[in-house]
């Protein structure tokens, strides 16, 4: 028996079948639709399976009557022999014919290349042709696979395996572990996961099962596929005697049926399963017109009087209710060659279409959705050359499809990077399939067609293609946006916005790590501060003097030694770091070129104007536990000893610079802690009218330390301003003379004055905070005096005065301390919501003898008089002042000569009394 052909369904099938013979099966199909009680029929394509054809051939000896029990039906047709007439001018089909396009359409193949009949492969399946792709749907490489699986296919009680479509053994029946001598179980001889050609060679028409002991047995191996992804393989014993049942029982569960035509006898005989077929189908095989297969035998028998060698004819037949039957039928020769019978097979192709279809539509929609998604995705064979991507990898890459497929995976690396064996990137590896399996890589640098990379964050994952081959599934991200963005935040970090040199916090991470190596020896800071740079703004603006200090680190950049880095630590306060002082000839060198390179000389109104810097130099100390910030405090010491002397200079961080710096960091942390544990005191000095009637007294802070006994404001006010502990310093008096002042008794009510230089009224809480500690103390408003020096009352913001107009409504007095000492003018008094003013010390002292001094503070007072504002003279020592500051009207005074600071029990013991003795006006009468 011949190999089937793989001609087209309808169109010439072998040399000599020309356009009668399509006409033909037009008529035929347009019988057979009759017979099925017809309707619109959609051509489409199909597979069959060559093997089975080749399965029920009849092996010598066996017989062909029917006398196998499988009921053949034998029809005696008055079919033409290969001399008869053309079928197409048969007297018995006339009333079957009918002008083209007019009948039943039907179903071809619709790829040329299976119009050439190939050979014969012994023991090849079916070839899987090449489907045609819809409009509007794109051709895709991912798959899905058939629903249900290998375990929901029934199975025939013949020996029967499940193969996947590389071979692999996905599931045995009992018959056939019972003859090939294999328990499902055992890892060692089970047949699940071997490739089919390790049990089962040669050809399929005779081949040999290999049994677990080595011993062979004859069988004939029948396929079938089911979907796309799996095939059924049933092998037939020879010699058994029970081929006939077997094969039966195989075209039933394959929903075959199969026909024979003897040319000689002209006798058609059709298989039990073809008339179940039938009648499944709704067809009368034996209608009016003849049998039904009448067209197909009419066809061939013309090929044959045309001297067709090898003829073969498929067509498909679509039923109402979507069934589909694929008919197909060809020449079986003797060994001279003389054509000896027909041999036909009708398959069932529904099921099989309705799963080829939904997979086909399951890809559609997954190619679709992938089109659509903004994320690029790319698919890459194990090779790792590119085999489809959509739009957004696309424009990611600024490319095209098909400029992008076939470029291999090391191709669009931005960066070289070495391969594997097999030639892949490092960032493409092999794992095993599955999204459990898959990696993401961060930021990987792509190449994009104008030679320029794209930073992307990319997974990476294994699938499978139809034949089972590995895929890797890349889905990308073009991250080179995100990746600038968390560069600028990490530099801020690290970087001075203004002169992009290194910050505070990248000097002392980068000093460490030197202090930490073995070249601590050789390290050396050195700080320089510009000197006096307020000018340089003031006059010229910020502007100028930002590029001032742009200016400056362009120049430490380009011109300081190997092996030294600049960085600004804030406002125009620069440090360069040297990791071998050597290689800048010795630190003080090395300060001396910092100083150099900070001074320069700028033009201010057409006038040129010098900008000096004084710098402090520091070395590591032998003390192993010294850290970068301690080094830096200690240049920054030297640095203003350097500053008090002189302009430019150079200081030093020698052992008694270090010892004083040392002492004040310990001595900050002692105030730090006194302050939390409440451990600070108040003394109050009591403020007379010039009848000694006391009025208020302002609270002035005293630490009594452990060790060092009464520290004085003068050496550790420093420290805490230095350390940012003012703030601190400040809420605590303000609530410990508020709380002390609140248990005072007196004839009237005195007030008690503090002292803010730490919390000022531009602070967002400064009023919540001074009525919250009022309320929380019991202290009337009205018995509350904040002090404020002039300077830090200078261009309040619009929320400050608001502040102060807030507390001033509810009682609470505001003075101006150190008043005419600042920067502003009297005129500025009008301004300031306060309503006392302080005259400073400064003008007192010599009031009773310098002109000037009296001057000055008889116009503080006038001022303050003309403005409804009461004054207060400080640092009254002698009766000369008293009497002095008395005759230019001072509404109270301060000082020594009425009491010194006293502790809490004296203030109130003084306040109990009601007066302090002052001395007795000199005026005569």
């Amino acid at each position: 028996m011949s190999e089937f052909g793989r001609g087209p369904r309808g169109e010439r099938d072998g040399a000599g079948v020309d356009a009668p013979a399509t006409e033909a099966v037009a008529r035929a199909d347009l019988r057979r639709s009759r017979q099925a009680a017809g309707g619109p029929v959609d051509p489409e394509a199909a597979r069959f399976a060559g093997q089975l054809a080749r399965a029920i051939d009849r092996t010598p000896g066996t017989p062909d009557d029917g006398a196998d029990g499988t009921d053949d039906a034998v029809v005696a047709v008055a079919a033409p022999a290969p001399a008869a007439a053309d079928p197409a001018t048969d007297p018995r089909r006339g009333s079957l014919l009918a002008p083209p396009g007019t009948g039943p359409e039907t179903v071809h193949t619709g790829h040329p290349a299976l119009h050439r009949p190939g050979p014969a492969r012994p023991g090849a399946g079916p070839e899987l042709p090449v489907r045609p792709v819809g409009p509007g749907v794109r051709e895709t490489a991912f798959g899905r696979p058939l629903p249900g699986g290998a375990d929901a296919l029934p199975l025939p009680g013949a020996p029967t395996l499940v193969c996947d479509r590389t071979g692999r053994v996905l599931r045995a029946n009992p018959a056939f572990t019972q003859l090939a001598g294999r328990s499902p179980g055992d890892a060692d001889s089970g047949p699940l996961g071997l490739h089919l050609r390790r049990l089962v060679v040669g050809p399929d028409g005779d081949a040999r099962l290999i049994r677990a002991d080595g011993t062979l047995v004859r069988v004939r191996v029948v396929r079938w596929d089911v979907g796309a992804d799996l095939q059924v393989v049933m092998l037939v014993e020879l010699g058994s005697g029970s081929d006939a049942r077997r094969i039966a029982e195989l075209e039933r569960m394959a929903r075959v049926g199969t026909w024979t035509y003897e040319l000689a006898s002209a006798t058609l005989r059709r298989s039990a399963s073809l008339q179940d077929l039938y009648r499944g189908a709704g067809i009368d095989p034996d209608g009016p017109d003849g049998p039904i297969e009448g067209e197909q035998v009419a066809l061939l028998c013309q090929g044959l009087r045309n001297g067709v060698r090898g003829g073969d004819h498929h067509v498909d037949l679509k039923l109402p209710g979507d069934r589909l039957l694929g008919c197909r039928a060809s020449v079986e020769r003797a060994d001279d060659g003389t054509p000896v019978r027909l041999v036909g097979t009708v398959r069932d192709l529904s099921a099989q279409r309705l799963a080829e279809n939904r997979h086909r539509a399951a890809g559609a929609r997954f190619a679709d959705l992938v089109a659509l998604l903004p994320t690029g995705v790319l698919l890459f064979d194990a090779t790792g050359r590119v085999i489809d991507a959509n739009p957004a990898v696309c424009e990611i890459l600024d490319t095209v499809p098909e400029d992008l497929r076939g470029t291999t995976a090391a191709a669009l690396s931005a960066e070289p990077e070495p391969l594997s064996p097999d030639g892949l990137p490092d960032w493409l590896r092999r794992v095993p399939p599955g999204v459990d399996n898959g990696y993401r890589l961060d930021a990987l640098p792509l190449l994009r067609s104008d030679g320029t990379r794209v930073w992307c964050g990319v997974g990476v994952t294994v699938t499978r293609a139809d034949d089972g081959a590995p895929l890797f599934l890349v889905v990308c991200e073009d991250v080179t946006d995100r990746r600038r963005a968390a560069e600028v935040l990490r530099s801020a970090g690290t970087v001075d916005a203004l002169t992009r040199l290194p910050n505070r916090a990248a000097a002392l991470h980068l000093v460490d790590g030197l202090l930490a190596g073995p070249g601590r020896d050789g390290v050396v800071l050195v700080c320089g501060d510009l000197d006096d740079f307020s000018r340089v703004n003031s006059s010229l603006g910020h502007d100028a003097g930002d590029d001032l200090l742009v200016t400056l680190a362009g120049r430490l950049q380009r011109e300081l030694p190997f092996g030294c880095t600049a960085a600004r630590l804030s406002g125009d306060e620069f440090v360069v770091i040297c990791s071998d002082h050597t290689e800048a000839g010795g630190p003080e060198a090395l300060a001396h070129t910092v100083a150099a390179l900070l001074r320069t000389s700028i033009t201010v109104g057409g006038r040129p104007v010098e900008v000096t810097a004084s710098v402090g130099l520091a070395t590591p100390a032998p003390d192993p536990d010294l850290r970068a910030a301690d080094l830096l405090r200690f240049a920054e010491v030297a640095m203003y000893e350097a500053k008090k002397r002189s302009r430019g200079g150079v200081g030093v961080a020698t052992d008694v610079v270090v010892r004083t710096a040392t002492s004040q960091l310990g001595l900050e942390a002692e105030l730090r802690a006194a302050i939390a544990d409440d451990r600070l005191v108040l003394e109050y000095q009591p403020v007379v009218t010039a009848d000694g009637r006391v009025r208020s007294a302002e609270a002035l802070i005293r630490w009594p330390h452990p060790d060092r006994g009464l520290v004085p404001p003068g050496e550790f006010l420093p420290v805490a301003q230095r350390g940012g502990l003012m703030r601190e310093l400040d809420l605590w008096v303000l609530r410990t003379a508020a709380r002390e002042a609140a248990g005072w008794q007196s004839e009237g009510e005195i007030a008690v004055a503090v002292n803010l230089a730490g919390l000022l009224p531009g602070d967002p809480e400064f009023a919540e905070l001074v009525t919250g500690t009022l309320q929380a103390t019991g202290l009337d408003h009205s018995r509350l005096i904040l002090e404020l020096v002039e300077t830090s009352l200078v261009a309040l913001p619009p929320h400050a005065l608001a502040a102060m107009a807030d507390l001033v409504g509810r009682g609470v007095r505001f003075a101006v301390d150190d008043f005419g000492t600042g920067y502003s003018s009297l005129a500025r008094l009008k301004e300031l919501p306060a309503q006392t003013v302080k005259v400073d010390r400064a003008f007192v002292t010599g009031i009773a003898e310098d002109p000037v001094d009296h001057a000055v503070a008889r116009a503080v007072v006038d001022m303050a008089r003309a403005m409804g504002r009461s004054t207060v003279a400080e640092g009254v020592e002698t009766a000369a002042q008293f009497e002095a500051l008395r005759g230019i009207g001072v509404d109270a005074f301060q000082g020594w000569l009425f009491a010194r600071p006293l502790p809490v029990e004296q203030m109130r013991e003084v306040l109990r009394s009601g007066r302090l003795r002052v001395p007795p006006s000199t005026d005569v009468a």
